[in-house]
């Protein structure tokens, strides 16, 4: 067989793959109509009002946390994204999918196998014949209907779902951070404020024995008294053991051992005031802010790409197949052409009888199709849900601290007010019991409000999706530098191209 003949069937084969089509659906990023705009009635009153309201800064949004001021809260969570467990288990997931991507690639391309060994032979009950022999064999399957790539195209979208499921995380883990720290605060505030209250009731205590002792008032007074130092005192071991089980979580979050802040937060703080609200901007960014929503886009799109897959099996299949050999009773003579031999040629094989099992197949991933596809929706339609949901607790909450701060001010006063007259005997002991209970539960509660305020806006802030950039939705370069296909199947640069479509014609059958 002369050297034309090779040319010839390489540039056939050549040819055939890229002629040959990809059956199957192609992959139609969706495209949901959403709303223009958040209920205005509700993040009107927490957010500015109009245009500026969606303008959103996706630098801002990544770094929400920075509106707290709080340069210790940003330490705490800049230290958890280094090394939070959950967040380490989601780079594990990657580097599977990563590692699947690459054993998925492999078939695309040819194989080669060599082999060597020695024979011995008896010709006679006393004399042998030893041979030497070494080869090759070549094989390819050649993907004229695209089942391979479809399956290449299948394990890049599930890559790139990682990918996204890790910046899902790092939003969990950055609003648990900021969540467990500031209940911290407010503990450890709450705390301060129970252990003030109670020296105040001590001191009514004492008043009330020395009335007791002057005869102005009966032992029951007294007894009231002591029940009430012993009441708030039963809190405090109660908040003690929160503030330790909420430090301990926050521990967990940046992968330490139990005690390991103990120091680090020990100093009590203020929880902040928030005056800086970051813009929502408008429903439609949650497409791309949400990775939660990406992934699940991700996982849409690789179910289209297995349908395709599936089909291929309804087609024949082709493989160029090669082989050499030598063989020889010497072994400095194995690679001498009388020793010899090689094949090559084509070959093709076609199931064209499973019992159903092909078209079984097909309906089987469709019906993957139609799941995924209502994933994604329910994904769109629960951070809708989020967002909105966040918007107006974060508002009313905002309108309850008014008021809470209207009654702090008038129970402290209506104390200071019952103190004196009941020192006077103007007013029983009762009255002024219920002025000192209605002035610490307000005080709690103004703590309690405050802090499930910032709690809403972290919740408003996570479901917007902050917390990750568009450069944690890229891997290590170094890490997929052997990958092909990268922007055939929407591998490529994020910044240069729409990292959530692929090239290919619009099909409506994931919707």
């Amino acid at each position: 067989m002369n050297k034309n003949f090779f040319e010839n069937l390489a540039l056939a084969v050549s040819a055939a793959v890229l002629c040959g089509c990809m059956v199957g659906p192609d992959f139609e990023k969706p495209q949901p109509k959403l709303g223009e705009t958040w209920n205005q009635e509700i993040s009107g009153k927490l957010l500015t009002d109009g245009e500026e309201s969606k303008k959103v800064s996706p630098e801002e949004i990544a770094r929400w946390w920075e509106i707290f001021e709080d340069e210790q809260l940003t330490s705490l969570i800049k230290r958890a994204f280094e090394n939070n467990l959950d967040l380490a288990a989601a780079t594990a997931t990657i580097a599977q999918a990563r590692a699947n991507l690459g054993i998925v690639q492999s078939g695309f391309f040819p194989t080669l196998d060599l082999s060597a060994g020695m024979t011995e032979r008896g010709i006679t009950m006393h004399d042998t014949a030893t041979s030497y022999g070494m080869g090759a064999t070549a094989g390819w399957e050649i993907d004229l209907f695209g089942g391979t790539r479809r399956s290449i195209e299948s394990a890049v979208a599930n890559y790139r779902a990682t990918l996204a499921d890790k910046c899902a995380t790092r939003i969990l883990v950055a609003a648990e951070v900021a969540n467990n720290y500031f209940s911290y605060r407010a503990l450890q505030q709450e705390i301060i404020i129970t252990k003030s209250n109670l020296e105040t009731q001590k001191k009514t205590y004492r008043i009330t024995l020395e009335r007791k002792a002057k005869g102005f008032v009966s032992q029951l007074d007294v007894v009231r008294a002591a029940a009430e130092v012993d009441s708030t005192s039963s809190q405090i071991p109660t908040l003690q053991k929160d503030l330790i089980q909420t430090r301990h979580a926050l521990e967990l979050l940046l992968g330490l051992q139990s005690g390991a802040l103990e120091k680090e937060l020990e100093e009590p703080k203020d929880l902040p005031e928030l005056e800086r609200f970051i813009p929502v901007g408008v429903p439609a960014n949650l497409l791309e802010r949400r990775p939660d929503i990406i992934s699940a886009e991700y996982n849409l799109h690789k179910a289209v790409a297995a349908v395709g897959n599936a089909e291929a099996d309804f087609y024949p299949k082709f493989f160029i197949n090669g082989s050499i050999s030598y063989e020889a009773p010497k072994i400095g003579n194995i690679v001498k052409s009388q020793y010899g031999t090689w094949s090559v040629g084509p070959s093709a094989t076609w199931n064209i009888f499973q019992a159903g099992k092909t078209v079984f197949n097909v309906e089987l991933q469709e019906g993957v199709v139609a799941q995924m596809g209502a994933n994604w929706k329910s994904a769109v339609l629960t951070a809708i849900k989020e967002v909105e949901d966040s918007l107006v607790a974060a508002a009313k909450e905002r309108e309850r601290i008014a008021y809470i701060n209207k009654l702090v001010e008038n129970n402290k006063k209506a104390f200071d007010l019952s103190s004196t007259l009941y020192s006077e005997g103007e007013i029983e002991f009762l009255d002024l019991l219920v002025s000192q209970r209605s002035m610490l539960q307000s005080e709690q509660s103004q703590i309690s409000s405050r802090q499930l305020f910032i709690s809403h806006i972290i919740s408003l802030y996570k479901s917007l999706g902050g917390g990750w950039t568009m450069d944690d939705l890229k891997d290590d370069p170094q890490k997929t530098d052997w990958l092909f296909f990268k922007d055939s199947f929407g591998m490529g640069d994020p910044e240069n191209a729409d990292e959530l479509k692929v090239a290919g014609k619009a099909s409506n059958k994931a919707n």
